[in-house]
């Protein structure tokens, strides 16, 4: 028998001063907040209240069970009265358990230990929490340092009827719901009779940091704490070209090959091979962690081992797909494919989630030819490709076509609620993209026939075109300024990693009762990234074209591991390449949408 180890959920808390909690709901759409959150772990919903001199508090958590015999229910309340509200992975590091509940550990862990901030910098881990601690009267809440899980804060001043709400996901139709910004951890004091909220920074803070905390616009000051973690991106001056650097595009420089021949010469190096191969040791682990750490039961079948007259797991043979992956055909997800199938049973199929938006509304146009886009053709190249390295994988690409009509409607009735607080065309694209890639609804290729993906596991890309300078703005720097400008940028770029509306995608892709996992935002990854030199990680140099000298580094380990048509595959941006998007729009503009 498997023990409970790894959820997630839906958190959703309200503080408030008032003996009406009636009205303070009314204002903040309680029962609508609630429903949302219910949608996030449809397999469990439990609630919770505390009451303090000054304030009182509602604490709701809905649960999908991700690993065990038996989900764990959340709020989380131990012994002395502490409550834990915990939506995350703890996949690596010493507070990782294979055996106990992850909420359980870091309950106990947080119960044992005074400082909550030591605990929660010892997390690997993609998260998002609130935490009571009743001997102190505090709430503790926040997001990992990248970014990965959403969590929203409205603060509420106006009347006599002063409240705080945090939660994972929230509705248009609440006014000024923002994105908790992952800078740090918050927290409230609950002794004092007024609002009294506090960030301890992750890093030494900078000007960057405090322009964060401005344009959040709350209705109150915030304090600043001592920062919890050293900062560890180097220096640009540290990375200036050294006589091996230059040596290493001396090389390149010099080299009359082309194309994939160049990537086969690179490999011949023995200092390229050994980085290439250390990427490969992180990532495999990364992707290891994130498959295997999972019910061995689809959507599906996961109800006959959890409703009101349950059958045991042994009983219970799931043969169905447990992982899917965002399935573009380009460098990262076919990546993410081949590596994965190296690790779960070679009998179980994994299914490659293929989106294409109808290219116009015109219906006088073939069907096939209507969803003729670019990552439609990529996708079944790379599909080819898997299949000749893998010929005993079940690979179920699924088309998911979506008409100009569909996309509409679901975008003005519900996306929009699911991207809120964001506003632009760049969020609506992306999005909207999203969600339905994440329905996993379409047809399959090998059948012809409707599929729906019973996947609980949604494997994405993001991430690689930060961590490996996939933009095209990286070779215009290079082109303009030189590396040390390039080197400036791609520090930038990690930096930027959380600001980069994870939290919008990981609202997205839960209403489906999904988890997202992001490979390459490991942080054992992204801290081995953070270690290379910038020419490294890219070498955007006009002897290396588009397709090879952006991502250069996981270029050459496509190409190590037999992937060797999709290693030079050029960067294609996931909105253009579904044609959801059109270029000739401001990304930044407000959507009409999501006004």
């Amino acid at each position: 028998m498997y023990r409970s180890t790894f959820l997630m959920c839906g958190i959703l808390c309200c503080i408030y001063q008032t003996i009406d909690k009636n009205k303070i709901f009314e204002i903040n759409k309680w029962t609508t907040l609630k429903e949302q959150t219910a949608k996030r772990g449809p397999d469990i919903l439990s609630t919770c209240q505390i009451t303090t001199d000054h304030w009182s508090g509602e604490f709701v958590a809905s649960v999908l069970w991700m690993q065990g015999s038996c989900p764990t229910l959340q709020p989380c309340v131990d012994e002395e009265g502490n409550i834990l509200l915990w939506n995350g992975d703890i996949f690596t590091g010493i507070l990782a358990s294979n055996d106990d509940c992850d909420t359980l550990t870091l309950s106990t862990k947080l119960k044992s230990q005074n400082n909550v901030y030591q605990t929660l910098s010892h997390i690997e881990g993609p998260y998002s929490f609130i935490y009571f601690q009743k001997k102190t009267n505090t709430l503790y809440f926040g997001r990992d340092s990248i970014g990965r899980h959403s969590l929203l804060i409205n603060i509420h001043v106006e009347d006599e009827s002063p409240f705080l709400t945090l939660c994972s996901i929230a509705h248009k139709n609440i006014e000024n719901i923002i994105e908790l910004p992952a800078i740090g951890i918050f927290s409230m004091d609950l002794n004092a009779s007024t609002f009294n909220l506090s960030c301890s920074p992750w890093h030494d803070t900078d000007d960057h940091f405090y322009s964060v905390i401005k344009n959040l616009n709350l209705p109150i000051n915030i304090r600043i704490n001592q920062s919890i973690l050293p900062i560890t991106i180097e220096n640009s001056s540290s990375q200036l070209m050294n006589q091996e650097s230059l040596n290493f595009i001396d090389i390149v420089n010099s080299m009359d090959y082309k194309g994939k021949e160049m990537l086969e010469h690179l490999l011949k190096d023995v200092r390229v091979d050994k980085k290439v191969s250390q990427l490969w040791r992180l990532l495999n682990s990364s992707v290891h962690y994130r498959v295997n750490k999972k019910p061995r039961f689809c959507q599906s079948c996961v109800k006959l081992v959890i409703n009101p007259n349950p059958i045991s797991n042994d009983e219970c043979n799931c043969d169905h797909s447990k992982i899917g992956i965002l399935f573009s055909g380009g460098l990262d997800s076919t990546i993410l494919a081949a590596i994965t199938s190296t690790i779960i049973p070679e009998d179980e199929s994994i299914d490659l989630i293929n989106v294409a938006f109808e290219l116009t509304a015109n219906k006088n146009r073939s069907s096939s030819s209507a969803f003729d886009v670019p990552d439609r053709k990529t996708g079944y190249q790379a599909l080819e490709e898997l299949k000749e390295i893998f010929p005993q994988r079940k690979w179920n690409f699924i088309e998911v076509n979506i008409t100009r009509e569909e996309l509409q409607e679901y975008c003005s009735k519900h996306i929009c609620h699911l991207i809120y607080p964001l506003r632009t065309i760049l969020d609506e694209s992306l999005g909207c993209a999203l969600w339905f890639a994440s329905r996993g609804s379409g047809v399959s290729s090998s059948t012809n026939q409707l599929y729906q993906s019973p996947c609980r596991v949604l494997l994405l890309g993001m991430g690689a075109d930060e961590l490996f300078g996939g933009y095209t703005r990286h070779r215009t720097i290079l082109r303009r300024s030189g590396w040390d400008a390039l080197t400036k940028e791609l520090n930038q770029e990690l930096l930027r990693i959380p600001e980069r509306n994870l939290g919008r995608d990981d609202r997205i892709i839960s209403d489906h009762g999904r988890q997202a996992r992001f490979p390459f935002l490991d942080d054992n990854l992204v801290k081995y990234v953070r270690s290379l030199k910038s020419w490294e990680r890219c070498c955007p140099i006009d002897k290396m074209p588009s397709g090879i000298g952006d991502k250069l580094l996981l270029r050459l380990l496509a190409y190590k591991i037999g992937l060797k048509e999709t290693a030079t595959f050029p960067k294609r941006a996931f909105q253009f390449g579904s044609r959801i998007a059109n270029s000739k729009e401001n990304a930044k503009d407000l959507s009409q949408w999501l006004k």
